[in-house]
């Protein structure tokens, strides 16, 4: 080839030498793609694959939160019931209740100390814990501040228990005077009520509280103050007191208590019981509407008839006490006396109550101890209201129940008598000693 068709062969600027390249590369990603939509299109058509994945096992805590407080946690698992024994309720019914089965009340009832969990009254309050299968696992009864009773489960044998709670006794005296009434001014000086009527019931013979005393008058009184780990549940016995009449007559009383704890009376430093053989009364609280008399016009009869007791008006229903120790020789029903009760006491003394609207549970020929009830005020026989007619016989002869002098009760037993001599001195000093509103060592006796 020669220079000149050389120099005329045709020549293609950069950009064209890629062209062909370029097609090439692109005729195969269409291909490509179409692969591509045919791979998806006949995968979209096959089934789906599920998988179903394994559940956790999930473990229960040791601590159930909703029951970590009440009841223990040592009872976790049970529930507790509280049930309010109804009048004439049973334990057999509290159980049932709470669809305990009754063979449970059964075995129970074949404890020998049965009667403490089995004997309920009105109003008491149980508290019965039961398992996820109903069957009984405890009982709590609580019979007063210091004493409850369990009844708890081992096996299937039940265990009943009388549980008294430590009960740490504080001495403490008050002193004061007296500054109107005699309820008032114990009050003011920091006596409980319970305190304050049981001090009117040991002087009761002794003292008339609204005629002997008057303002200044002293007293003093040596007691207990009941705690349960620190807890102030009440006051326990008076052991001593003092109160001044008439501004120079001192009245002093001591308690007695025998090797147990059981408390025989309260005496005066002379041994002389201050609880005198009858009580002056037979009812608390009511109006005398009618006194012994010879010559009385009857309200009924409408003639003149001699009235030979004392008329003691209350409401229906009122208690009625035996004014001593006696047996009863007759409970029955009279024309006249309604229903009526005899006692017959020592010395050659009996009681006459009549009018009664029921008696008591105490049946002829039943000893009967002073302050008990015999019967309730009615208006049977023949009266114009309810009210109880009392009648107070010596040797047969009908006396005057308000005037009559009562013969003292026994003195202090000669076997305590040693004792009782050292412990009144004691308590004699400790009174003396007492200036107005200290407070006497605990323990110190």
């Amino acid at each position: 080839m020669s220079l000149q068709a050389l120099n005329q062969t045709k020549t293609y600027p950069p950009s064209n030498i890629f062209k062909p390249v370029v097609k090439v590369f692109l005729y195969f990603i269409a291909i490509a793609i179409v692969f591509a939509l045919v791979s998806v299109s006949t995968s979209a058509n096959l089934p789906v694959e599920r998988k179903q994945l394994a559940v956790p096992i999930l473990t229960k805590t040791s601590v159930d939160s909703t029951k970590t407080s009440n009841p223990p946690l040592s009872i976790s698992p049970w529930k507790a019931h509280h049930i309010t024994i109804k009048p004439n309720g049973s334990l057999s019914q509290a159980l049932d209740e709470i669809r305990v089965p009754l063979l449970t009340a059964y075995k129970i009832q074949k404890i020998k100390n049965s009667k403490l969990i089995t004997r309920l009254n009105a109003g008491d309050k149980l508290t019965i814990w039961v398992d996820e299968h109903q069957k009984l696992q405890k009982i709590y009864l609580a019979k007063s501040d210091i004493i409850h009773i369990e009844l708890t489960r081992k096996g299937d044998i039940f265990k009943i228990e009388k549980i008294k709670k430590k009960v740490q006794k504080i001495i403490n005296v008050v002193s004061a005077e007296i500054n109107g009434s005699f309820y008032l001014s114990a009050q003011a000086a920091g006596l409980s009520a319970k305190t304050i009527m049981a001090l009117s019931d040991i002087f009761g013979w002794e003292i008339d509280f609204v005629r002997q005393l008057r303002k200044g008058n002293p007293f003093r009184v040596v007691y207990e103050k009941n705690y349960i780990n620190g807890e102030y549940i009440g006051d326990g016995d008076i052991l001593a007191a003092e109160i001044t009449t008439n501004h120079r007559d001192q009245h002093f009383a001591f308690l007695l208590k025998d090797k147990k704890g059981k408390k025989l009376g309260y005496y005066d430093e002379k041994n002389r019981n201050l609880r005198k053989a009858f009580l002056r009364s037979p009812v608390d609280h009511v109006r005398i509407t009618s006194r012994f008399n010879p010559k009385r016009f009857h309200p009924v009869l409408k003639r003149w008839k001699s009235h030979r007791g004392v008329d003691y008006a209350g409401a229906v229903g009122t208690p009625i006490r035996t004014t001593a120790d006696g047996r009863i020789t007759r409970r029955g029903w009279s024309k006249s006396y309604g229903n009526v009760v005899y006692i017959k006491h020592k010395n050659k003394y009996m009681t006459v109550y009549a009018h009664m609207s029921k008696f008591g549970k105490y049946k002829k020929g039943s000893w009967v101890k002073q302050g008990q009830i015999i019967g309730y005020i009615g208006a049977t026989g023949r009266v114009t209201g309810p009210h109880l007619h009392y009648e107070f016989r010596k040797n047969g002869k009908h006396i005057d129940p308000l005037k009559v002098k009562f013969p003292d009760a026994g003195p202090v037993p000669r076997k305590h008598r040693k004792k009782f001599k050292q412990y009144a001195k004691l308590m004699r000093t400790q009174l003396d000693r007492t200036a107005l509103n200290s407070q006497l060592v605990s323990g110190f006796e």
